[in-house]
């Protein structure tokens, strides 16, 4: 596969960044006068069922990614709309980017001679371990410090490296790149290069064949989920499949969101979010996403951290155990229904990128852990900021005063307590935002 720069004219074949040297935006072709989409009905369902429009390899590396259900919503039938979930959780490590991964390390194989690196928030680096370990190859991957502990798991199970730099996936970008010069790795960082978004895109032709959506709500972090989407319903225009283009969806979290806040003119925040995930920062594909927004006559929407919760317990409703970064979708489609954004007979997909199990290990563990006496000290400073002693008092319980400070000591490093203030050599202690969380959660 060559791509050729339509500015300068250099040539790309290996690898594909999403701009030229020239700064001229690059973009894979196909012959897609060719193409019989009537030929793709016989094949078994999957990424490699649309080979037509993938890049050529000679070996392919697959766990049977792809080919995920749609879902009618129950959600939809309430809100008097046609609302259907494609759930992403159901590919082999739980996540959307089995998709970009597949087609990444098939294509890149001839040119990993050392391996493969990613830069990724958690669920392209889990993809990337199972899969160079299935094609045999050693795979490193560069995570921020802020990344859930079920990816990290799945990393570590399939023998991955995992180095950990920054505090966002925007640090460990250049990083990687770096590293795959230094060690003659291959990149299959998304931001960094296009082959592996072509392995996205199935998603748009999955949907036409299931739906032809009017409307796709997609979760959104760097964007290059959602500029794939764009690309693969472009291409389905191109072969004359479609006649018009769904209208694509932002969602981000109120707290980082560098891409929704330009499409609705607000201003951008840059800050730490549960759904980590989406915490991207500065967006290397921010310009695309904007395209693709524009050209469809989108939208994008901003989420609350308040309102994860609800959208977890909502897809929960649907027999889907959604990430937070995932759930984003949910508030969102019920804003936009709240503002008359959709017509009745308008067909809405939503996507749910990635499992819960990803992004829970650690609260969960913590969850089943907790008991007892901490969870009475929890209780008891649900209501007010307290110090040792009182605390102990308060317990009622036949424990030395001592056990009760090894508790709150145990608590704070957790997370779920902190020191509110000072008064003598009395420590006050309060519930912190996590640990009424927690709390709350125990009592769903």
């Amino acid at each position: 596969m060559q791509v050729r720069c339509p500015s300068c004219g250099r040539l790309y074949s290996s690898f594909i960044p999403p701009t030229c040297s020239c700064g001229e935006p690059l973009r894979i072709a196909y012959d897609y006068e060719s193409v019989d989409v009537y030929s793709w009905k016989g094949r078994r369902p999957g990424v490699w069922k649309y080979r037509e429009l993938l890049p050529d390899v000679d070996r392919v590396i697959s766990l049977n990614e792809g080919g995920t259900p749609l879902l009618k919503a129950k959600l939809g039938e309430e809100l008097g709309l046609n609302v259907f979930i494609k759930d992403e959780t159901r590919n082999p490590t739980g996540s959307f980017r089995d998709r970009l991964i597949t087609v990444a390390v098939s294509y890149g194989i001839p040119h990993a001679e050392n391996g493969f690196v990613v830069a990724s928030n958690g669920n392209a680096a889990a993809s990337l371990s199972a899969y160079a370990a299935r094609a045999g190859k050693p795979a490193y991957t560069v995570v921020p410090k802020l990344v859930e502990q079920g990816k990290l798991n799945q990393i570590v199970a399939f023998g991955a490296k995992v180095i950990r730099y920054g505090e966002s996936v925007d640090e460990g970008i250049s990083y990687a790149e770096g590293l795959a010069e230094g060690k003659g790795l291959y990149n299959v960082t998304p931001e960094s290069n296009l082959v592996g978004l072509e392995g996205q895109k199935t998603l748009a032709f999955e949907l036409w064949e299931e739906l032809n959506p009017t409307h796709v709500v997609i979760p959104t972090g760097s964007g290059s989920n959602l500029y794939s989407i764009y690309k693969g319903f472009t291409e389905l225009m191109e072969i004359g499949a479609i006649e018009e283009m769904p209208r694509l969806i932002a969602v981000q979290a109120e707290k980082c969101s560098p891409i929704a806040s330009e499409v609705l003119g607000v201003e951008p925040r840059a800050e730490p979010t549960k759904a980590l995930a989406l915490y991207v920062k500065n967006p290397v594909m921010k310009e695309l996403a904007l395209k693709a927004i524009g050209e469809t006559d989108g939208t994008a929407v901003l989420v609350g951290e308040d309102e994860l919760d609800l959208g977890q317990r909502l897809l929960a409703g649907e027999g889907i155990f959604a990430e937070y970064a995932s759930a984003v979708i949910v508030p969102a489609l019920l804003k936009l229904a709240e503002e008359g954004y959709f017509e009745r007979d308008d067909r809405i997909a939503l996507i749910v990128t990635s499992s819960g199990l990803k992004g829970h290990y650690a609260e969960t563990r913590e969850k089943f852990s907790i008991g007892g006496t901490k969870l009475d000290i929890l209780r008891l400073l649900s209501g007010r900021v307290m110090y040792g002693y009182e605390i102990w008092e308060a317990l009622e319980k036949p424990l030395k005063y001592q056990a009760v400070y090894q508790h709150l000591r145990e608590l704070e490093s957790l997370g779920l307590i902190d020191e509110s203030h000072r008064r003598g050599r009395r420590v006050y202690y309060r519930l912190t935002d996590k640990g009424r969380r927690f709390l709350e959660t125990l009592s769903e």
